[in-house]
């Protein structure tokens, strides 16, 4: 099946690396103009961007960070001044962080919940207000196994993810029939931000999965990817799980 995405307008947070660099040019492989957000390494994100572009597609990087909402703003205009209307918007941005509830600081709890969360719905509602004007368009927030599952020295990434889990679902019946929002959840995957939990936790994370392996970027971007084409036309409210058996759904 073919995914139908050439000459859409995609806009991904947090593409610089990781799964959004996946999933960026993934999307620049079907034909589709990327809009990479990144907070980072500007060369990071300008090798994305190169990379997007000789794909023959456009592409076009912008520095904001996803938890202040007058930096999004700033960046959909930027967006709508070079790139012209959203089609598609995949939340991807954000971080782990491992602490004992116990240790946890205010400033810990804040941050990641204002990465996440609030950044899924500062760039939603961007998003919503450009797609209810031409009544079309996508969107994919990224959450994780760990929002259904949870996950000990992990309550407040447990807490962002599930918060985005449940967003995705009001959002959904919100902005149905025309606006289409799911969301993908997938399990470890090899990012540079699992490898700095090291070889051990990886180690110890595979052996708990049926499959016996983390996930490759490239294979949650084939989930986004599915989301966003027109083969998913009947999908919205939905949690697709990329997750190597970790946790079985149905």
């Amino acid at each position: 099946m073919e995914n139908n995405l050439a000459e859409k307008n995609v806009l991904i947070t947090g593409s610089s690396k990781g799964i959004g660099k996946a999933i960026a040019l993934a999307f620049a492989k079907q034909g589709a103009n990327v809009f990479i957000n990144y907070i980072g390494d500007d060369q990071e994100a300008e090798e994305v961007r190169a990379q997007a572009e000789k794909l023959g597609v456009r592409a076009y990087k912008y520095r904001a960070d996803v938890s202040d909402s007058h930096q999004v703003q700033d960046m959909f205009r930027y967006m709508d001044k070079h790139l012209g209307q959203i089609d598609i918007l995949v939340n991807n941005a954000g971080f782990a962080q491992a602490s004992s509830v116990l240790d946890l600081t205010d400033e810990q709890w804040d941050r990641m919940i204002k990465v996440h969360l609030y950044g899924c719905f500062y760039n939603c509602r961007e998003a919503a207000k450009r797609m209810k004007e031409r009544n079309k368009g996508k969107i994919i927030n990224i959450s994780s196994d760990i929002g259904s599952l949870g996950c000990e020295e992990f309550t407040h990434y447990s807490a962002a993810k599930g918060g985005i889990n449940a967003f995705t679902k009001a959002l959904a019946r919100e902005l149905a029939p025309n606006i289409l929002v799911n969301a993908v959840a997938p399990s470890g995957t090899l990012t540079d931000i699992l490898q700095e939990f090291g070889e051990n936790y990886i180690e110890e994370e595979s052996a708990k999965y049926p499959l016996k392996r983390l996930a490759q970027p490239e294979e949650i971007a084939k989930s986004v990817l599915f989301l966003a084409s027109d083969n998913a036309d009947f999908y919205t409210g939905q949690i697709l799980t990329p997750n190597g058996g970790v946790v079985m759904n149905g």
